[in-house]
């Protein structure tokens, strides 16, 4: 299959590496011109810009940071559209901005879904990534060759824009989780608690979750953590505080109420302006620390 991919980031490019690998014809383009060159060194071709990608392809793979990231490509890709392509926006963004994207592709007869992600850049770079994908099941069917390379899972949650109500679900509940764990991280360490201990307890208990298995924040604790190698992002805490902003305004529109996620969300700005904001979201824990006295 001829495939477009557009956004090669500590994301896009694992995942356009796994459909290369996979036998698929692969054009790519970038805002950066590094990933592009490794991408090409993999053995893809350089579509130059937006438009160029999704001439030379089938089926389009979007994956860039915000909602007027993904207006942009689309603004440029628009006029070379149309019946036979179809677009996959793997970002995430505002459920009702991707509503209108799939409003505009499908109008110049071209087909279109949503498919953001969870599973981080090691995710990423397994090909373990699970999608939530909202658009037609009919175009899932067609595109899904150019999805399983770099998925675990692929699920049809609904239509336009529900696969990115489900992704803010899962990212506002993994936002807790990270503070609770931080929260009691620190709790521990500063009543002198050995952390290796608290891990072990933490993964056989009622405490056990996903942030405090891959990402504990404190260092040597879990070898493979953002805490023991520098902080180094697998998701960074500026973006999970856009999809904090996402989730806060769409529950609003909603009417639901989110509690614990106005809280989360002041706590990764104050990582922000503390410069963690390129560092995993768990360095939200360092204000925690800072708050503790520690």
């Amino acid at each position: 299959m001829r495939v477009g991919f557009i956004g090669l980031g500590a994301m896009g490019l694992p995942m356009a590496r796994h459909l290369v690998e996979a036998g698929h014809d692969v054009t790519v383009t970038s805002r950066r011109r590094g990933p592009i060159d490794e991408a090409l060194a993999l053995g893809a071709h350089d579509g130059v810009d937006a438009r160029g990608v999704v001439e030379a392809s089938e089926v389009t793979i979007l994956c860039v940071p915000n909602s007027p990231d993904v207006v942009q490509v689309l603004d440029a890709a628009l006029p070379a559209l149309g019946a036979g392509h179809v677009v996959v926006d793997t970002s995430t963004i505002d459920p009702a901005v991707e509503r209108a994207q799939h409003e505009r592709v499908t109008a110049t007869g071209a087909q279109y879904l949503e498919a953001p992600l969870s599973g981080g850049t090691a995710g990423a770079q397994r090909g373990a990534l699970t999608l939530m994908v909202g658009g037609d099941a009919a175009v899932l069917a067609a595109a899904r060759p150019a999805l399983e390379p770099f998925a675990g899972l692929i699920v049809h949650v609904g239509g336009p824009g529900m696969g990115q109500v489900v992704k803010l679900c899962n990212n506002l509940i993994y936002a807790a989780q990270m503070l609770a764990t931080a929260e009691a991280t620190v709790m521990a360490a500063k009543s002198g608690v050995d952390l290796a201990q608290l891990y072990e307890v933490l993964t056989h208990a009622t405490g056990d979750c996903v942030a405090v298995r891959t990402r504990l924040p404190a260092e040597g604790v879990v070898a493979d953590s953002p805490a023991s190698n520098g902080w180094k992002p697998g998701f960074m805490t500026d973006l999970m505080a856009k999809d904090l902003d996402l989730a806060i305004g769409y529950a609003a529109q909603q009417r639901t109420p989110l509690l614990t996620s106005g809280l989360v969300r002041q706590i990764l700005g104050a990582a922000s302006e503390a410069g963690y904001g390129r560092e995993d979201f768990s360095a939200l824990a360092k204000v925690v620390r800072s708050l503790a006295g520690m």
